[in-house]
């Protein structure tokens, strides 16, 4: 039943701009060189209009006009060039008629094809996660993503004058709805239960003035189309609502950073910065003359990249939101660009140069490209040399913070080792990688031999969330792997396996950073070293245990011989 709603709620979005995928195919719409904002005033005027007599300031004039010529006039483009319009006028009082001839419009057709993928990537984000995790939340925001921005609506076009009222109320809902629920979202977000009072309060305050907002706009979209009432103040007002929304969007998600934990707030301070994008965006667009209030002009390439960003960026925000338990450390993922590029830069600076050296001069015998084949062998082989020296380079230069820490780790991992006594490796194995790399807490358990964890030291001196109740799984998972084992839905991110003789001795459980993003490739690199060199550590108390202890042992044995000598 849910697949079937999604498919028909996303049929009834995708139905309103399909058609207009004949732009792409060499099927231009019938220009009038005409740009009318909601009040019905000529905001711009090109050369077809300009030579019809229309000036920029006239305004449309409906009295008395049929309902195919009011549909010109909302409507001024046609879905075949060279189709004569006739726009009704008036200009400083005088009425009249400006008889146009369509032409064919210059499309800027990868513009379009930009909206349409826009515009159905984000249905495909919204159709996924309502899929994939269905809950009030992802309902909404899918609802949300049904207004995607797609490119002109020109289905208005392609039927008799009864079915453009219809088709324009049936988009103005699509259009008008959608936002309110982008709110409705935000007000569900990261709340599974029931809301606390003052959401609900939020919640119902939403849905009326959405409601509001869509009763402005079919009655104003009535009174024109069928009456010729121009009620341009009801379009302000969906419009003005419509705006309020967007804005409303980012406030809602402040509210929820403000009451959630440090891990969760890292996971929100992305969908805020994007709704807040979203929301500048939509004011900037819905402003302009192509965002309908016409307060300035805006060209179509303003009009679909403000379109853009407004839909596509917050949808995928959104998505890595819901779906991503632990998020990525942006200081990470610049760190690893830069290497790449400076990687890049250097192989080909590298390639340049032997082109230019070798290549140009000894081309005929070909030893530029044995050159070039030596050198690609040559980086080949020295490529992950190469890479480690950038990548400790680049953070030393750029990253010193965490460069420090991990230079810090590495010290502490070759120190273990040195330990006199157990208590000193667990704290070097939990609490200096904990302080180090900021971690929101770390865990050390032993291993029982019934198949149990038992507590042993934490960095904060008490026992955090570990996993004991499925323990039984999780040691034989890592007495398989024999490696770091990632807990993607639990308070800790990563189990680490401490092998002493062979035998899992303990498992060192660490929480993903006190800020929420999780642990990355180089910290697990460290944490795995110093749990080697710990289990190390363990074996090596053990085996002096031994030793001690068979010393002992030989001692009361010298004495009860020398007891039955004597």
């Amino acid at each position: 039943m849910r697949v079937a709603l999604v498919f028909l709620l996303a049929f009834v979005s995708l139905v309103t701009w399909l058609p207009d995928l004949r732009r792409d195919f060499g099927h231009p719409l019938g220009s009038s060189d005409l740009d009318i904002n909601y009040q019905g005033v000529v905001m711009g005027v090109g050369p077809l209009a300009a030579a019809a007599g229309v000036k920029t300031g006239d305004r449309v004039d409906l009295a008395g006009k049929s309902l195919e010529q009011r549909d010109r006039v909302y409507y001024p483009q046609t879905a075949d060039a060279g189709t004569p319009v006739s726009v009704p006028l008036t200009s400083h009082g005088r009425h009249y008629s400006a008889r146009i001839v369509t032409a064919p419009e210059v499309p800027n057709v990868p513009v379009i094809v930009l909206r349409q993928l826009t515009a159905l990537l984000m249905l495909i984000l919204g159709a996924f996660l309502v899929l994939k995790r269905p809950n009030v939340a992802t309902w909404a925001f899918f609802i949300f993503s049904l207004n995607g921005g797609g490119p002109v609506n020109d289905f208005y076009l392609l039927g008799p004058p009864w079915w453009f009222p219809i088709a324009q109320l049936w988009s103005g809902v699509i259009t008008w709805a959608p936002p309110f629920f982008g709110a409705i979202f935000a007000l569900h977000l990261l709340h599974e239960g029931p809301l606390p009072a003052w959401r609900r309060n939020v919640e119902l305050a939403i849905y009326t003035v959405m409601l509001a907002a869509i009763a402005c706009g079919v009655v104003q979209t009535v009174l024109y189309l069928y009456f010729g009432i121009d009620w341009g103040e009801g379009s302000f007002i969906t419009i003005a609502l419509t705006l309020v929304a967007y804005l409303s969007i980012p406030a809602i998600l402040v509210a929820t950073y403000a009451e959630s934990h440090t891990a969760t707030r890292e996971r929100l301070r992305w969908v805020i910065w994007a709704f807040s994008i979203a929301a500048g965006a939509a004011i900037v667009d819905f402003f302009g003359s192509q965002g309908n209030l016409g307060v300035y002009s805006t060209t179509y390439l303003e009009h679909s990249l403000l379109t853009v960003a407004y839909t596509l960026i917050p949808a995928v925000a959104v998505l890595y939101t819901i779906l991503k338990h632990r998020i990525i450390d942006v200081n990470v993922a610049i760190s690893r660009a830069v290497v790449y590029a400076v990687l890049s830069t250097i192989i080909v600076g590298i390639f340049a140069l032997v082109d230019m050296f070798f290549s140009s001069a000894l081309s005929a015998s070909r030893a530029g490209l044995i050159a070039d084949m030596g050198l690609a062998l040559v980086l080949g082989f020295s490529f992950n040399a190469l890479h480690a020296r950038v990548d400790r380079f680049m953070d030393w230069l750029i990253f010193r913070a965490r460069h420090r820490a991990e230079e810090y780790v590495a010290t502490v991992a070759s120190a273990i080792p040195y330990a006199r006594t157990s208590d000193h490796v667990n704290r070097l194995l939990i609490d200096e990688p904990v302080r180090a790399f900021a971690f929101a807490d770390g865990v050390l358990m032993r291993v029982q031999s019934d198949g149990t964890l038992a507590f042993v030291h934490a960095a904060h001196g008490r026992p955090g969330e570990v996993p004991t109740e499925d323990a039984e799984s999780l040691i034989a998972i890592l007495r398989a792997q024999r490696k770091p084992y990632r807990l993607t839905e639990r308070h800790m991110a990563l189990a680490v396996p401490l092998f002493s003789e062979m035998e899992l001795e303990a498992i060192a459980f660490y929480a993903p950073h006190s800020n929420g993003t999780d642990i990355d490739g180089d910290e697990l690199m460290l944490i795995e070293r110093a749990a080697v060199a710990a289990g190390a550590a363990y074996a090596r108390f053990k085996a002096t245990a031994l030793r001690e202890r068979v010393a002992e042992l030989e001692d009361e044995n010298e004495q009860l011989k020398a007891t039955v000598t004597a």
